[in-house]
């Protein structure tokens, strides 16, 4: 049961407190081809999204895994240097010079105990494919280590690309600045890839790998970045209601209903990161999924000690997965159960 509470914990936690680069983990469709013969250097192509990169293939070995905002994500077998790519919602009013304090803000706050200690060496750029980017260095401190960093940012369509990289202050810049520098936002995208993550378009979410599902959603809603092992998230522009959509993992032959109820409870549990005056208002397990189980639970607390919210919860089973529907409203939760029931689970 622990492990279903600890892991509904960061979802949530990560939910309502954002992401950082290099330091999180949402699958993507993507594949790795050879660059030319004698270099050291792999281009990542992902096709549900539409960039490429090239990377280190000999000392980045590793692939921590993927959650929030990140799409590519490699790291040394000794943790650094790591590289990075992020994808969200193009910030409105954002300039591309902009990026770079955007970026270099947040990473105090999204880092607790990082220190930033410059920005450097901000330039306009072309990527090799024409895109027009924005190219700064940053110096910091993680944890008492000195770090230096590299990052290009990019606006591709309604996204905000970035891609970062990191190492040791004694290490050179002029590999992170390789590494960034070579993403590419010209690969075609295939629809069949991006519907197999999950893709929301006009008030319709689809996603075709298991456990494959469809919802429809108000048009109004805008993207918002996601956050843990999110596939959707939406919601009225600096307002209320909004939504996510997570899916987590069951354990085979285990009591299903038992562990949907440690996955709700460890949801209104994780709050009090992030909140206070957490009261669970209900919390059983629904029929209203016809052919699978479901538990709902409805949590009425106190954003940052500030906001009053009623957030509802349905998690639901399928191929020993769990589908998270979760809404946050400061109003009735009538508008989220519409939603809700528009999911069409055998599509």
């Amino acid at each position: 049961m622990k492990n279903y509470a600890k892991r509904t914990l960061w979802i949530v936690f990560c939910v309502f407190t954002g992401s950082a680069l290099f330091f999180a983990c949402a699958q993507t469709a993507g594949q790795a081809d050879k660059s030319a013969p004698g270099s050291k250097l792999e281009r990542y192509a992902d096709k549900a999204i539409g960039f490429s990169i090239e990377y280190d293939a000999e000392k980045l070995t590793k692939n921590p895994g993927l959650a929030g905002p990140f799409v590519f994500r490699r790291q040394s077998a000794e943790g650094m240097p790591v590289l990075g790519i992020t994808a969200g919602p193009y910030p409105a009013g954002t300039t591309l010079e902009d990026t770079a304090d955007l970026i270099s803000s947040s990473l105090p706050r999204m880092i607790p105990g990082s220190i930033i200690h410059q920005v450097n060496n901000q330039q306009l750029i072309k990527l090799t494919d024409g895109t027009a980017a924005n190219y700064f260095e940053i110096e910091w401190n993680v944890g008492g280590m000195e770090l230096i960093a590299a990052f290009v940012a990019a606006k591709m369509n309604d996204r905000l690309i970035v891609s970062g990289a990191s190492d040791s202050q004694d290490r050179p810049m002029e590999n992170l600045t390789a590494m960034v520098k070579s993403l590419r936002l010209d690969v075609e995208v295939d629809k069949a890839a991006l519907e197999a993550k999950g893709f929301a378009r006009d008030g319709n979410f689809v996603r075709t790998d298991s456990p494959a599902f469809t919802i429809e959603y108000p048009k109004e809603f805008q993207n918002r970045v996601l956050q843990a092992n999110q596939i959707f998230r939406a919601g009225i522009p600096r307002g209320s209601p909004s939504m996510s959509i997570a899916i987590s993992s069951l354990a085979p032959g285990e009591d299903v209903t038992k562990q949907l109820k440690a996955l709700a409870e460890g949801y209104a549990d994780a709050l009090k990161y992030v909140g206070s005056d957490i009261k669970i208002i209900s919390q059983n397990p629904i029929k209203k999924y016809e052919g699978f189980d479901a538990y709902q639970i409805q949590i009425v607390w106190r954003y940052r000690g500030q906001t009053t919210l009623t957030t509802v919860v349905d998690i639901i089973a399928k191929e020993d997965q769990a589908i998270l529907l979760a809404g946050h409203t400061i109003y009735g939760i009538d508008e989220l159960m519409d939603i809700f029931k528009t999911i069409n689970l055998n599509p």
